[in-house]
């Protein structure tokens, strides 16, 4: 008999979110029934209060004990003692490095540019998932909402360079570890280190099998930028996992 759906995990997440996908990947890879949860942005901080969890951040997993784990690196780890044949990490300085740094200059990449010069591209993509009421709330709330994301991440011409930079380094860095030879980044099979570089880079790489990231229009400068590395090993790796690895999205529920 199937488990009954209100007993399932449940994931809380953004459907744009990157960090997101990598916990919803590390889940389907285990082979872990759970239940998808879109948030409303804005709302996610007091739903992370109410959770008891140290951020104001998903994803959050919450167990049918009741106990949440924050994070998609501590979801992951926590999915893998589940699965461990399913999910090896070969080098936790290698994933613990996409998540620090790759991961978050992604974010601010596309942020600094398409939220300042281009919200109304960005807009559509934060309700992806949501029900009737809780789109109407957060279009009368996107004004707060795009200016809270600006000042609390910083967002400038500055802050894109910065962050365009620091990618270039890390794709170099990917790229430089890819050139031994290797098929995978965890070895000879694809690792946590591989779902992270290839969720964490999804938003730049836009796989078709992604339902977000395959439909996203890039704002100019970062699709020109996205467009040159193109033939680079690291977006050749995300292409090659999407098309070989991932399965496809499970429905999301509201919250």
């Amino acid at each position: 008999m199937s488990q009954p759906a209100r007993a399932l995990p449940r994931l809380y997440l953004f459907a744009i979110s990157h960090y997101c996908e990598k916990a919803r990947w590390a889940l389907e890879r285990a082979g872990i029934a759970h239940t998808c949860v879109s948030v409303v942005p804005g709302a996610h901080t007091r739903l992370a209060k109410r959770l008891g969890v140290p951020e104001r951040t998903v994803p959050i997993l919450v167990l049918g004990d009741g106990v949440a784990i924050q994070g998609s690196a501590k979801i992951a780890a926590w999915a893998a003692t589940h699965a461990p044949s399913a999910l090896p990490l070969g080098d936790p300085g290698v994933e613990a490095r996409l998540d620090r740094v790759l991961g978050a200059h992604v974010t601010l990449y596309y942020y600094s540019e398409a939220l300042v010069e281009h919200p109304k591209t960005v807009r559509p993509i934060f309700v992806s998932g949501l029900g009737l009421l809780p789109r109407l709330m957060f279009w009368a709330a996107w004004s707060q909402v795009q200016r809270a994301m600006i000042e609390g991440m910083q967002l400038s011409e500055a802050q894109w360079a910065a962050s365009r930079a620091a990618i270039m380094t890390e794709l170099d860095w990917l790229d430089a570890l890819l050139g031994d030879g290797r098929a995978w980044l965890g070895g000879e099979r694809p690792g946590r280190e591989d779902i992270a570089a290839a969720s964490l880079l999804a938003p730049l790489v836009l796989p078709p099998e992604h339902p977000i990231y395959g439909t996203l229009v890039l704002p100019p400068r970062v699709g020109a930028d996205c467009a040159a590395w193109r033939e680079r090993p690291s977006f050749a790796l995300v292409r090659r996992l999407y098309r070989e690895h991932r399965h496809a999205h499970p429905a999301h529920a509201v919250a």
